[in-house]
Parts: structure tokens; sequence; C-alpha cells
């Protein structure tokens, strides 16, 4: 499927832009924010009861506040306090994916979007531990990467994982480390950076899909989508075109599969979206970040906007995402609230799109 740019995005923009409002409000105001400071995974709609911390989703949310033109006082409080919890973390060599799961494994992915949180956020707000301690994970990083021949999702230097997932055993969506290497200025790795991108690159189809999966027909589409990123912060730092042909690709095969709400599924079997499918509105916002970085305007990225003002929940007068609508339990995801905020805000008529640095 060729997008065309022929089709602009029709949705009234005072909308678009109130929704991402609201979500950038629930971010602000601590709702999906533990006492420790970190921000959690979910928050359960009926109940207001928070999931646990997540490293990861801290990382992302110190990238988004650092790429807002400007920040509120509640913003800078949350910010401060999300990059704290982080840095004493880090200091004390606590480097698992989520304390006391999955033996404490140390997945690179999560620590490559906690550096480029600390570094991003560090550098706006001028705090110099929280700089140092972004470094300080790239630089387990690049030791990471030197040595051993083929990366693993998953450090030798920890306990091994007790997953197969695409998390611990894909690689597809290990190409958006290079934000944390570009955003450290680690230069001297270039080589090492190459060597990643192009092993992503092995993995994707003529037709653009990633092989995310161990069964190589199946086709997660969050790390599809962030194999996608990955290949297009790379090709936007470097100018590299290759990469940036191989992630609007990917982006264009991605949006074969709309389901009929609007939405995007889970996962693609053997290329092919099964009728059960799962719908995640992370992948759906995914999606239109992409689309809009590449200028792709068709009803295919309009439908989606929609579907994500569909899906974004009132809670004490802000917004946040549902995950899986099709769940009994409504649980308001922030990693998809960030991802939707930051693609709402870029779908409105007018606004800039974001650089390679502020990709949440």
């Amino acid at each position: 499927m060729q997008l065309g740019s022929e089709t602009p995005i029709t949705l009234a923009p005072s909308a678009v832009a109130s929704t991402a409002a609201g979500l950038r409000a629930w971010i602000a105001s601590g709702a999906c924010q533990s006492e420790s400071g970190a921000f959690v995974a979910w928050v359960d709609f009926a109940t207001g009861r928070l999931s646990y911390d997540y490293p990861e989703i801290t990382g992302y949310a110190l990238t988004f506040l650092a790429s807002q033109a400007s920040l509120s006082e509640d913003e800078c409080s949350v910010g401060h306090r999300a990059a704290a919890w982080l840095v004493d973390r880090v200091r004390r060599g606590k480097l698992a994916a989520r304390d006391g799961w999955d033996d404490d494994a140390v997945y690179l992915f999560d620590l490559a979007m906690v550096a480029s949180g600390l570094l991003s956020f560090g550098r706006r707000v001028q705090v110099e531990r929280y700089v140092e301690a972004g470094l300080e994970l790239v630089s387990f990083l690049v030791d990471e990467l030197a040595s051993t021949e083929s990366i693993s999702p998953v450090s030798a230097r920890g306990r091994p994982s007790g997953r197969r997932s695409w998390s611990t055993h894909g690689r597809p969506h290990l190409a958006k480390l290079v934000q944390a290497f570009l955003l450290s200025g680690q230069s001297a790795e270039i080589e090492r950076l190459n060597r990643l991108i192009e092993s992503v690159k092995s993995l994707q189809c003529a037709d653009g899909r990633m092989l995310s999966h161990l069964d190589e027909l199946t086709t997660m589409l969050h790390p599809h989508l962030y194999a996608a990123e990955g290949l297009w912060i790379w090709g936007s730092a470097t100018g590299e075109a290759d990469s940036l042909e191989r992630a609007r690709a990917a982006v264009e095969w991605a949006c074969t599969h709309q389901l009929e709400e609007g939405g995007f599924p889970r996962s693609v079997a053997d290329g092919v979206r099964s009728d059960d499918a799962i719908e995640q509105s992370d992948v759906t916002a995914q999606i239109v970040r992409l689309a809009l970085v590449f200028g792709l305007g068709s009803r295919v990225v309009e439908r989606s906007i929609a579907r994500l003002k569909e899906l974004a929940c009132e809670s004490e007068g802000m917004l946040g995402m549902v995950y899986q609508p099709a769940s009994p339990n409504i649980h308001l995801n922030t990693g998809a609230t960030l991802f939707a905020a930051q693609a709402l805000a870029m779908a409105v008529t007018g606004a800039p799109v974001v650089i390679w640095s502020e990709f949440v």
C-alpha cells in the first residue's frame, strides 16, 4: 500500500488539540506516578489502583516532558521526581526491567529508553546528575555491544530471562537503541551502531514487515514499529537514505492492517490480520506518529487519529488512553498515553512534527 498526501486530515483541529492537551495533563498530574517518583505501567480506571513502577516508561515520560516547548510547574515537579528515582536506581546498580519480575533480567532496550529520557530531561532542566546517569547507562550499552558479535536483547551480565517473546529473543526493536547513543554523542561507536542497524535491516521482508516473532510468521506490531522508529531516528540523524526508506516501508505495510474501528491490532499472523485481532492503542499511536513524520496523509491516518480520540478516557477531568478496548478491565496505559499525546499534538493542523531527539 502506497500512502499519498492527497487526502488531508479533516478532523477539527480544536478537538484534536483538546485531546492532546487532556492526555498531557494526565501525565503532568502525577495520576500515573507512584509515591517513589516512578511512572507506572497503567492505572485501573475503576479503582484508581496503580500498577508496578516501570523504568522504561519513566524514561519515556522524561523524553516527552523534555520535548515540550514550555514546562509547567507540575510538569517540572513530576519530571524531577521521576528523574531522581531513575538516578537512584542507576547509582545502586538496579537495572532490572522490573523489580522482582523475570528473575530481575536486564533488558537493553529498556535501559536505552531510560538513558534517552535522563539525557533529554537532564539537559532541558540543566541538572548534571541526570545527564551523568544517562551517560553511565550508555556506557553500559557500549560494553554490551562490544562484547558480542550478535547483540542480545537481554544483558549477559545479568540473570538470563525466563521468557520467550519478542522482547527477549527478537531483534528488530533494538534499532531504537541508537537514540540513546546519538543523544550521548558517542560518535566513536558509529561502526557498532551501523552493525546494529544493518542487522535489523536484514530482518525486513520485501513487503516491509519485520520478522519480530520467534516463529517468523507472526509479526508483533509494537516491536515492528519500534524498528521503524529506530530506522527513522538513525536516518534522520545521519542522513542515511536507506534507513528512512525502510522505515517508511515498514509503516506502509503496517497501515494495510487497520481494523474496522480505525485502530490497529497487536499482531499480524503470516501477513494476514485475524478476525479476532486484539486492538492496542499504543500500536495505533505509534503508526500515527510515524505517518506524520513521513508526511503520509491518508484516510487510514485520519481514521487512526479519530480512533485515538475515541479511546481517550476521561479521568478526573483529564484523559488517559485505554490500552485494549476489548478487555473487560479498563486500564489507562501510561506508555500508550505518552505515544498518543505526542501523536495528536503533531496531528493538529499546522503543528510541527517532532525531531528524532524528541521522539518518545
